[in-house]
């Protein structure tokens, strides 16, 4: 009896401890698992932020290389810029971490940061520019208008407050200035997402996976293989106009300048710069007027000296220098500065949609384009194009640049321990210095 006991005694401890080394086990293993679990969630940590700051490695280089070339721009080589930009489009960290900057000009990818001015401001164009996308209604034009002018007075078809404000769940009003970003366009009455990003989802200016698989995921696309990015292809919100000049240094008002400072940055005799001076007082003068009359006929306009209405006619170096190194706008310009399309960036299908430029004009324009390997180097270099003469040249004046001042730069930044990968977009202003990052997006 009393060994029956004790190996019942003995089994049921056998038992106990059983089930404490199974608990104990079971403690440990949960013990590892979340041991496991937080050096992953701490290894993913570590990844992301080493990518985050891999990618905007990426911004600082451009942000540098911007800096640097507006300082010291190259006088001989009109895409300068875009090549210093490529040699900083790709870099490795010390750390494992590692960025490259890529955009697309369809159909093909490219690296380096894209040519904001590439593209044409969607607030400086006029009805006849918007109305030469295939997918824009007259209704639409006009709303743009609305919501783009100063005033409250409604274009034919378009929309300003009233319509905004009444009858809407979400209420806004329209913002009465130029656009600041392209998704800004898609609440104004009458546009669309998929008309403004077309397969470019996120408007990051790259083909991503999800848009390039056909009706397996957002958005709709043709699987392709090529970027269709809607309105986004040609237009932009970001470009801006002034900034500085061939020289490296800002450009300065001409009715603020000192006459000698005229003379000597535009290389200008004395009477050329007195004419100049003189026309530059009158209220609502602009530089198109150096191309439309001669320094003779503008001095005795603005009633200069004797001397100044005999001065001689600008050569085309000197408008050049003029044009340049100076600025001449009403005070509503001067505000916004809204930017105006690089005639050396941008492609065909862009400059067909200004409609103040016609097709035979766009193509000796792009023949002779294609013919300069370092590009128009001062909008004056378009009077070597035949049929372009200085009347012609005033028209396209407030239309074309050649020298950009805002840049796209899409950074993707990886952390090659964990194969991480962070996505920073930022748009780069270097019309006034430092540069200045005006939009950023971090994915």
């Amino acid at each position: 009896m009393n060994e029956h006991r004790q190996t019942l005694r003995r089994s049921f401890a056998t038992v106990l401890v059983l089930w404490a080394v199974a608990i104990s086990s079971i403690v440990l293993v949960s013990l590892q698992s979340s041991s496991w679990r937080q050096t992953a969630a701490g290894r993913e940590a570590i990844g992301r932020v080493r990518a985050k700051w891999s990618a905007r490695a990426g911004i600082e280089a451009s942000i540098a290389t911007l800096a640097s070339d507006t300082l010291s721009p190259s006088e001989t080589d009109a895409f300068a810029t875009l090549f210093a930009l490529e040699a900083v489009s790709t870099g490795a960290l010390k750390g494992g971490g590692s960025y490259w900057i890529r955009h697309t000009e369809p159909p093909n990818e490219y690296i380096g940061a894209e040519d904001a001015h590439a593209k044409i401001n969607v607030s400086a164009m006029t009805r006849d520019d918007l109305l030469t996308f295939i997918d824009m209604g007259e209704d639409t034009a006009d709303s743009i208008l609305d919501w783009v002018d100063e005033n409250e007075d409604v274009n034919e078809l378009g929309a300003e407050a009233g319509y905004y404000l009444q009858g809407r769940t979400f209420r806004y009003e329209p913002r009465n200035a130029p656009l600041r970003t392209m998704q800004e366009l898609e609440l104004i009455s009458g546009s669309d997402p998929t008309l403004v990003r077309g397969e470019d989802w996120n408007l990051n200016g790259i083909l991503d996976p999800n848009e390039d698989d056909g009706d397996v995921s957002w958005p709709p696309d043709n699987a392709d293989g090529i970027l269709n990015s809607g309105w986004s292809e040609h237009l932009t919100a970001y470009s801006v106009d002034g900034g500085y000049s061939m020289s490296g240094e800002a450009k300065v008002d001409l009715r603020t300048a000192d006459i000698n400072d005229i003379a000597k940055k535009a290389d200008l005799d004395r009477d050329q710069a007195d004419a100049v001076a003189a026309w530059a007082e009158r209220t609502n003068s602009t530089m198109v007027s150096f191309m439309q009359q001669t320094l003779r006929q503008l001095a005795t306009q603005a009633q200069a000296s004797q001397s100044a209405r005999q001065a001689r006619e600008l050569t085309d170096d000197q408008l050049a220098f003029l044009l340049d190194e100076f600025y001449l706008e009403d005070s509503t310009v001067a505000q916004h500065r809204l930017g105006k399309l690089n005639i050396n960036t941008c492609s065909r299908d862009t400059l067909e949609h200004l409609a103040g430029i016609d097709p035979v004009l766009a193509d000796v324009i792009l023949l002779e384009r294609d013919a300069r390997p370092q590009g128009f180097l001062n909008i004056v270099d378009l009077l070597e194009v035949p049929a372009i003469n200085r009347a012609r040249l005033a028209t396209l004046y407030p239309l074309l640049c050649v020298r950009s001042n805002v840049f796209v730069v899409n950074c993707r930044g990886k952390d090659e321990n964990t194969g991480l990968e962070v996505e920073m977009t930022a748009v780069l202003d270097r019309s006034t210095l430092p540069v200045t990052i005006r939009d950023m997006l971090v994915k």
